[in-house]
């Protein structure tokens, strides 16, 4: 009944919180309010554990993971959209009926935040982009709107809030987007203090724009600086495994985040990489940045979104994680991040050209979440 350490704590480093694992029966008591959350229910997906969360930014690639490991565990979940229900009716399944609840808000607009944040204790922001549009700027996006959702949360009583930011975020970075990214870091922590910021590097997975990106455009892929970019890739389930630990420990509030691959990459490696599971040739072709700059700036006047100068530059920036010793990794979170040469095909496989088909599915050793296989004959019953 009693909570107890867990083992996957930080060996050695100064400052760390000691990650507590609780029972079924436990209490939890917000820290910063003092609110006692009780559950209703038995433990899981068809219960209440007491906590209702508000995800913004909801829709996007790193959103239904939250949203996803959230709902299992019996949070019931407030998912904010704009646009059309459609775009997060795949989110509703992740939970037990009446769990996971959508609210129509513009980022814009208060008082549609406000009753987005109302009855929550936990507010998660992963709301940003990489290019603006005629009605939202990314000064908007990343610090008008992080402050906004920032204050109202603080307004109308949230226990914790977690910002979701960028592991390049520097406010003299040389992309627009991540300059904006750390002001942004700056108010939430000025709007809501013990807001916790999470700083991931490079994401793939089943919608990714990074492994996705390789297999899609194999036949002609774009890179600047000769593909040097150097990249911590990490799993995007992984980033939100991070999240719901940050969201349901509370010491780790006020804490900052940067989560990233121990082993590091350059872009050439992963196309390299991606060519080998794939069993085809990736016809890669270096551009010079001024040039594709110039044809991204054309090409976002278009009435659709295909490339922006601000995605240009981001081409060129590295994954250099902090060396502030106050920043926390996965270490501190028990996590061990996945190791992208034996993750990685699980997301590309369906982009191997036809005469692989019959190929093994997995590198030699690896399974990918395939089941064994059914017996169909007496003999095929291994005792």
């Amino acid at each position: 009944m009693f909570a107890t350490p867990i083992k996957r704590s930080v060996f050695g480093l100064p400052g760390s919180a000691t990650l507590i694992k609780r029972g079924k029966a436990d209490v939890t008591v917000r820290r910063t309010t003092g609110d006692v959350l009780v559950g209703r229910g038995t433990y899981g997906r068809q219960s209440w554990n007491g906590q209702t969360a508000t995800v913004f930014g909801c829709s996007g690639f790193l959103g239904r993971y939250v949203v996803a490991r959230l709902a299992r565990e019996g949070t019931k979940v407030i998912v904010p959209y704009r646009g059309l229900a459609e775009y997060i009716r795949h989110l509703r399944p992740t939970g037990d009926l009446g769990m996971v609840i959508p609210m129509e808000f513009d980022l814009r607009n208060p008082k549609q935040i406000e009753e987005c944040v109302r009855y929550s204790d936990v507010v998660i922001n992963l709301i940003g982009r990489n290019y603006e549009t005629k009605n939202f700027s990314l000064d908007k996006v990343h610090i008008e709107g992080a402050q906004r959702i920032a204050d109202i949360s603080r307004e109308a009583g949230v226990s914790r809030f977690i910002h979701m930011s960028s592991i390049n975020a520097r406010t003299n970075a040389h992309s627009k987007a991540l300059v904006t990214k750390a002001f942004g870091e700056q108010r939430v922590r000025e709007s809501f203090p013990g807001a916790n910021i999470v700083r991931a590097a490079t994401m793939y997975g089943y919608e990714d724009e990074l492994l996705n990106n390789i297999g899609r455009f194999k036949h002609l892929y774009l890179t600047v600086n000769h593909a040097r970019q150097r990249l911590r890739p990490v799993c995007v389930s992984d980033v939100a495994h991070a999240i719901d630990i940050i969201r349901d420990n509370e010491d780790t509030v006020g804490q900052t985040y940067d989560l990233y691959n121990p082993k590091e990459y350059t872009r050439k490696e992963v196309i390299d990489l991606v060519q080998f599971l794939l069993h085809d040739r990736v016809w890669h072709v270096n551009v010079p940045t001024s040039l594709l700059r110039a044809v991204s700036r054309i090409a976002d006047m278009l009435p659709f979104h295909y490339t922006s100068p601000h995605e240009v530059d981001l081409m060129s920036v590295d994954d250099v994680p902090s060396e502030d010793p106050s920043v926390h990794t996965f270490a501190d979170l028990g996590i061990q991040p996945h190791t992208l040469e034996l993750a990685a095909l699980q997301y590309i496989r369906h982009y191997r050209p036809p005469q692989h088909e019959e190929d093994p599915m997995e590198p030699a050793g690896y399974k990918a979440f395939r089941k064994p296989p059914v017996p169909v004959s007496n003999k095929d019953i291994v005792a």
